[in-house]
């Protein structure tokens, strides 16, 4: 990759942080600074990479995804807005990962990073006839990484939303991880459209596509090594948990036939009946905060 200085974002850039473009001509905010690495493509606003100095890496990436200019990214952080899976014509998971964002403010101290970037109300317009939106994301990053949508509705009448963080997080081996704080929870089953009931935490041995209801306490994600990456959600009521297992990673793109023993989705989620009805003037925020540490002894 090499430097690249962009009209398109006349943002000053403090030290450590710089807009690169990779082999195919694709545009990233590159950042280098003492407490963290991370990689965010300007195009779908989508975080690729975020590794806390002395920690492993926090998201999941498919080493054989090309990152090409004008297509969806397999890992990191897709951000679906504003609907989540099909629950609109359209686009699958709606507009915002597929579209160019316009970085409006970035910030650094001796701990973090803060990157500020939106959406132009005028491609929103164009994508979504009749609708009035002001979208936003936020990425802080440091010890650990928080992503926040801020959606408002600009309009003159109350507006539909569903979203969801779509959190790729490594595992070293789907086999044998754990995810625990969604106990008793009642969840959608999207493979087979029935609700249930989880029991005890979860464990993966085939393909799991769930949403998670009335739930907005921490998630954490317990690994064979005993590490654990925990997800906090802020303006989330619902929690999606995926992982395509093997029949389905031999149709997904960019996706090796063993990807999937190696990530998990669990992404903070406004999804089913969490789905939001915003006013006009209204403004809503979805927040993920992911971090790593080690297990506690209870662990088993």
């Amino acid at each position: 990759m090499h430097s690249q200085t962009s009209a398109q974002h006349p943002v000053q850039l403090p030290e450590g942080v710089r807009l690169i473009e990779n082999q195919h001509g694709r545009e990233f905010l590159q950042i280098d600074h003492p407490a963290v690495s991370a990689r965010i493509a300007m195009e779908g606003a989508h975080i690729t990479h975020c590794q806390p100095v002395g920690q492993g890496p926090l998201l999941w990436m498919s080493a054989s995804e090309p990152e090409l200019p004008g297509k969806t990214i397999r890992g990191g952080i897709p951000l679906c807005w504003p609907w989540f899976s099909n629950t609109r014509a359209g686009v699958a998971h709606g507009i915002a990962r597929i579209s160019p964002w316009q970085l409006t403010a970035v910030s650094s101290d001796a701990e973090q990073v803060s990157v500020r970037m939106s959406l132009a109300d005028s491609l929103i317009e164009q994508a979504l006839p009749g609708e009035k939106w002001q979208l936003d994301v936020e990425f802080v990053l440091g010890s650990d990484l928080t992503v926040t949508l801020i959606t408002r509705n600009t309009g003159s009448e109350a507006q539909a939303l569903s979203q969801a963080l779509h959190s790729y997080l490594p595992v070293s081996d789907i086999d044998q991880v754990m995810v625990q704080g969604l106990e008793s929870c009642t969840y959608l089953d999207q493979l087979t459209g029935h609700l249930q009931i989880q029991q005890g935490p979860i464990r993966f041995t085939a393909e799991t596509d769930r949403i998670y209801f009335n739930h907005s306490g921490e998630v954490r994600l317990i690994d064979a090594n005993k590490q654990v990456i925990s997800v906090h959600r802020e303006g989330s009521d619902s929690v999606v948990v995926w992982n395509p297992w093997i029949e389905k990673s031999l149709r997904l793109s960019h996706f090796a036939s063993d990807d999937y023993r190696h990530m998990l989705c669990i992404e903070a989620a406004n999804a089913g009946p969490d789905a939001r009805i915003l006013k006009p003037g209204e403004t809503h925020r979805l927040s993920s905060k992911i971090t790593r540490g080690a297990a506690d002894s209870s662990v088993v």
